[in-house]
């Protein structure tokens, strides 16, 4: 699948548009052979500076054991659907596209896990469009370039 793919499609997602005031969420990821691995929430907030072109957008997720994970991005648009994040944990910058109803983004990030501990992971998520207000993504994490599990998200705008 490539992002060229989605041209033609509507509605277009921009995230500096999708993502600006406040926003909830509910996440499920699975094993690569379906089977349940985590729940959770997330409650979101996003802003942007039109002056820079940046997306300031903070994300927390909260997971059925009782963790959590907050994301402070920090989103920059680019030239032709092209964009580039940063967030206190990722190893490097997130790199996204965007064409029609689609944005593709990839990062690498050392994850909060249960417990105190962290690891490292590749993350590769593709985000559609359904309406203005709502956004499915369907995403993977992995290690060394492996996926081990899917992320199945759902944004609704508040």
């Amino acid at each position: 699948m490539a992002i060229a793919d989605f041209i033609e499609t509507r509605p277009i997602f921009l995230p500096e548009q999708f993502f600006l005031g406040r926003i909830e969420g509910w996440a499920v990821l699975e094993s690569l052979v379906g089977g349940l691995l985590k729940r959770a929430t997330i409650a979101a907030h996003g802003e942007f500076e039109t002056d820079t072109q940046i997306l300031l957008f903070t994300e927390t997720y909260t997971f059925d054991d009782g963790h959590s994970d907050t994301m402070h991005w920090t989103i920059r648009k680019g030239e032709e659907g092209k964009y580039t994040g940063l967030e206190n944990r990722l190893e490097g910058e997130a790199i996204g596209e965007q064409a029609g109803c689609a944005f593709h983004w990839k990062y690498t990030r050392d994850t909060p896990q249960p417990g105190g501990k962290s690891i490292k992971l590749n993350f590769d998520d593709w985000f559609y469009a359904i309406d203005d207000r709502a956004c499915i993504v369907r995403g993977s994490a992995g290690r060394a370039g492996i996926p081990f599990a899917t992320a199945h998200i759902t944004y609704r705008k508040l």
